[in-house]
C-alpha cells in the first residue's frame, strides 16, 4: 500500500514536469493551500530557485491567491505589463517573466490549491489555450492526490488497528462457558470465549487482526491462554474457535503438545473461508484419531455452512445464538432449530444451541437439541 502511495506521488510529479515541457516554460509546480499559507507539493524546474518542495509561505499576495480570487487572470504573458504583477514580491523573488496558473479543486468542489507554470522571460504567445492544458492536467493530478490521501488515511487506519491488536493480545481474557446436556443438566465441557477490554466480540476483533496480517497470531494467542486456563482444571473438554490457516501453522502443534487431543473441540465458523477441504481434513485426521472433536460453529448464520458440514464431517453442529434467541415466541425459529437438530442426529453429531436463556431452554429437548451453552457467546 505504501508503494501505491509512492507511485501516486511520483506520477503526479511526472505530470507536472510533462506539462512544463509541453508549454515550453522553465518552472511548474503544485501549490497546496492550507488556511493562510501555501506550500509547494511538487516542483520541477530547469533553473535555480530559492524554494523547493515543502517550502511554505503566506498565501496572501501570491500569484496563486490573486488567480483563485479572480484578481488576476490565469494567463500573464508579460508580468512587466501587468499592474498587479509588475511590482509583486514574487515577480522579482522567483524571477517570473510570464505566468499561467489554474485552481485545483477536489472532487467535492473544495479548493485544494493551484497548478502553475512560469518562465524567466516574457512569452507573448502565452494564451488561454495553455491554461486549458493546465486545467485538464490539474484534473488528472487531483485524482492522483486524492488517491494518495486515501492511501495515507488507510495506512494511518492500519497503524491504529495494529496498535489496537497489540493491546488486544495483551489484555485478552478467557471465559469458560459450561456446555450442558439438555436432559440431565450435566456439564460435559466448556466453551472458551475470548473477552477484550473494549468489549469487542472475538469475531470482529479477528477480522481486524486479519486486516493487518495478524489473524493467526491472535487465534494462537487466544488458544494459548485457553490451554493455560484449563490445564490445571478438571474441565473435560474445551472448545476453541480456529481457522484452517491457524491449524496449518507449526505453532499450533507446539501449543497443543501439552493437551491431550481428547480434551479439545475445534470449532470452525460457518463464515470461515476454507480453500482446501482435503488439506484441512488431512490436518484434522490425526487429531481426531486421538479423540479431538470437530464442530461447525454458528449453523444458521452463514452461506458456507452446508459445504462445511458436508466436507468436514463434524462431530458437533452448533446453532447460532441469533437463531436461538426468541424461539420461544417464534415458530419459524423453532422450525429452523429443529431442522438443524434433525440434521445433526442424522449425521450422528451432537447439536449444541448457543446463548440459550431460560425461556428457550424449555424448548430444547422437544426440538432435539442435545446440549446448550448459556451466557453470551461471541
Amino acid at each position: 500500500m505504501s508503494r501505491l502511495r509512492t507511485d501516486a506521488r511520483t506520477a503526479a510529479t511526472a505530470m507536472v514536469d510533462l506539462v512544463r515541457r509541453e508549454l515550453g516554460l522553465n518552472v511548474a509546480f503544485i501549490s497546496e493551500i492550507e488556511g493562510d499559507r501555501r506550500s509547494f507539493r511538487a516542483l520541477v524546474s530547469d533553473v535555480d530557485l530559492p524554494i523547493q518542495v515543502g517550502f511554505s509561505e503566506p498565501y496572501e499576495g501570491t500569484y496563486c491567491q490573486m488567480i483563485t480570487s479572480g484578481q488576476l487572470g490565469e494567463v500573464v504573458p508579460d508580468t512587466a505589463s501587468e499592474p498587479l504583477t509588475v511590482d509583486a514580491f514574487h515577480t522579482s523573488y522567483l524571477g517570473i517573466g510570464a505566468y499561467v496558473g489554474v485552481p485545483m479543486t477536489r472532487s467535492s468542489g473544495e479548493l485544494f490549491g493551484t497548478l502553475c507554470a512560469f518562465s524567466r522571460d516574457p512569452h507573448p504567445d502565452l494564451s488561454p489555450a495553455e491554461a486549458e492544458v493546465l486545467r485538464a492536467t490539474a484534473v488528472l493530478i487531483m485524482r492522483l492526490i486524492e488517491m494518495e490521501e486515501q492511501v495515507d488515511g488507510r495506512l494511518t487506519d492500519l497503524a491504529d488497528l495494529a496498535e489496537t491488536i497489540d493491546g488486544a493480545l495483551e489484555d485478552a481474557t478467557i471465559e469458560l462457558l459450561p456446555v450442558s446436556e439438555v436432559g440431565t443438566g450435566a456439564v460435559v465441557g466448556h466453551e472458551a470465549v475470548a473477552r477484550f477490554a473494549d468489549g469487542r466480540p472475538f469475531r470482529r476483533r479477528l477480522g481486524e487482526a486479519r486486516e493487518v496480517g495478524r489473524g493467526v497470531e491472535l487465534e494462537l494467542s487466544v488458544l494459548s491462554r485457553t490451554l493455560k486456563a484449563v490445564e490445571e482444571t478438571s474441565v473435560p473438554v474445551v472448545s476453541v474457535s480456529l481457522s484452517a490457516e491457524a491449524l496449518r501453522d507449526p505453532a499450533f502443534q507446539a501449543l497443543i503438545a501439552s493437551m491431550p487431543p481428547s480434551r479439545l473441540m475445534l470449532r470452525f465458523d460457518v463464515d470461515e473461508t476454507i480453500e482446501d477441504y482435503e488439506e484441512l481434513t488431512s490436518l484434522l485426521q490425526p487429531l481426531r484419531r486421538l479423540g479431538a472433536r470437530v464442530a461447525v460453529d454458528r449453523v444458521g448464520d452463514g452461506a458456507a455452512e452446508l459445504r462445511h458440514i458436508l466436507l468436514l464431517s463434524p462431530d458437533v453442529l452448533r446453532i447460532d445464538p441469533e437463531l436461538v434467541q426468541g424461539l420461544a415466541d417464534d415458530v419459524r425459529r423453532r422450525v429452523l432449530v429443529e431442522s438443524i437438530a434433525t440434521l445433526a442426529a442424522q449425521i450422528d453429531a451432537d447439536c449444541v444451541a448457543l446463548g440459550v436463556s431460560d425461556a428457550e431452554l424449555a424448548w430444547m429437548d422437544e426440538l432435539g437439541v442435545t446440549h446448550v451453552v448459556r451466557g453470551t457467546c461471541d
